[in-house]
This record gives C-alpha cells, structure tokens and sequence, in this order.
C-alpha cells in the first residue's frame, strides 16, 4: 500500500460494531496517535456518541473516516447504520469533514500488498504498525465469532484508505 503524507492531516476513523465501536486515529498514513475498543452494553447510542465526541474533543481531527454502509457488499444492521450517520452528524457538527468508504475500496487499496480479506489487511496494518501486533487477533475459522479486537484494524483500514484515496484525488488534480 503506498500512500503518500497528506500534510499531516489528522483522521479519526470509526468502525461500530455490535459491541461497541473500534477506533484508530492517524496523522498521515504512517502515524498511528491512538486506537482502541469501547464497549457499549447499555445505551449504545448514547454512550458511543459521547465517547466519539470526547475523542474528537481530544485529538481534533481534521476528516473523520467511515464505512460507507450504502455502498455494495456492506451488511450493517440497522441499528449500525444509524448510528453512522449520528456519529457523521456529529462530526459535522464539531466541523469535522466526513468521509466514507466502502469495504470493496479497503480491499482495493491494500490489494497490492496481498490485503485480500479481511485478516490479511488486519495482518498489514499490523505490519505497518507494529504497536498493534499484540491486539492481532488469531485467524477466525467460519464458525468462529469476529473478535472485538478486529474492530481496530477495521478503523484503521479505513483512516488508511483515506489517505490513499486523498492521494489518488491530488495526483489526478
């Protein structure tokens, strides 16, 4: 994956999931600031809205990066889906762009360095960066749950994208 440094733009991505939502936020495409998993059991909405607006309150994004739930081959349940689009409303809100992507342009983007499924990408971005290794979870077998812990590399895989596509948007200009 070859993405060039966007002058330091600083991106909050977000992947939610069923039990809470994962995070990464970079600062260009080799610089992880922070990442991590919070967890919802009550509330969701509510509780992940606050802990999303403390995180643009503390890290002051420039673009704020999801997953494009419309786009083909997405399978949120409804309740993700609208949480997207608070989470983006908020963002809007505190001035912060919002952009999305879709699962099929993750793939594309980390195509070129075997990034073909999900655990591969996973395996990437542990690769680019290796303070996330120990949160790499071991490879799901078809009957096994997704592991929390992916909703990192998720994120992250999205923030990732973002740069790749703000390059590709800056070379054709």
């Amino acid at each position: 994956m070859s993405c060039a440094d966007t002058n330091g733009t600083r991106v909050l991505a977000i992947d939610p999931s069923i039990r809470g939502f994962g995070f990464a936020i970079l600062e260009g495409p080799d610089r992880l600031i922070d990442w991590g998993v919070r967890e919802t059991k009550v509330d969701k909405k509510r509780k992940s809205l606050r802990f999303i607006a403390e995180l643009i309150d503390r890290y002051q994004p420039s673009v704020f990066v999801v997953e494009d739930y419309a786009a083909k081959g997405s399978r949120r349940c409804g309740r993700v889906r609208e949480l997207i689009n608070d989470i983006s409303k908020l963002a809007v809100k505190r001035k912060v762009k919002v952009r999305s992507c879709s699962s099929v342009k993750v793939k594309q983007a980390f195509a070129e360095c075997g990034g073909t499924n999900k655990y591969k990408i996973a395996v990437e971005i542990a690769n680019r960066f290796p303070e996330l290794a120990p949160r790499l979870p071991r490879f799901r077998k078809p009957w096994m749950s997704e592991d929390y812990r992916m909703s990192i590399f998720d994120a992250a895989g999205l923030g990732l994208t973002f740069f790749c596509i703000d390059n590709k948007r800056k070379l054709e200009a």
